[in-house]
């Protein structure tokens, strides 16, 4: 059976692999393992202020003026209210009254 050049470099890669020096074969795994706990360090939310600045963030990319009432995982209440000018303000606080007196007329 004769072997093309391309099939000669992949026996000679994996032949490589296989007489690795056992300092890099350690060396690749602590690589790896730093690797995977940066990734997931990063993900970590790291409290109420980081939770709040990320959701304010994201909001801020589609709405104009916003106020979020939510809890987070632990069951802490989250209060968030973003409004650049005074009218802003005005219009939030109105649509908040709207909405509790709907709610209220339902109960």
């Amino acid at each position: 059976m004769e072997l093309n050049k391309e099939n000669k470099q992949r026996i000679n890669i994996n032949n490589n692999m296989e007489s690795e020096d056992p300092r890099d074969k350690e060396l690749r795994e602590l690589i790896e393992e730093a690797l995977k706990l940066n990734v997931g360090s990063r993900n970590k939310i790291r409290g109420q202020k980081d939770i709040a600045q990320r959701v304010v963030a994201i909001l801020q990319e589609y709405l104009d003026s916003f106020i979020l009432l939510a809890y987070d995982m632990e069951g802490n209440p989250i209060q968030i209210r973003a409004a650049r000018s005074t009218q802003q303000q005005e219009a939030l606080n109105s649509i908040l009254i709207k909405y509790f007196s709907s709610e209220v007329g339902r109960m």
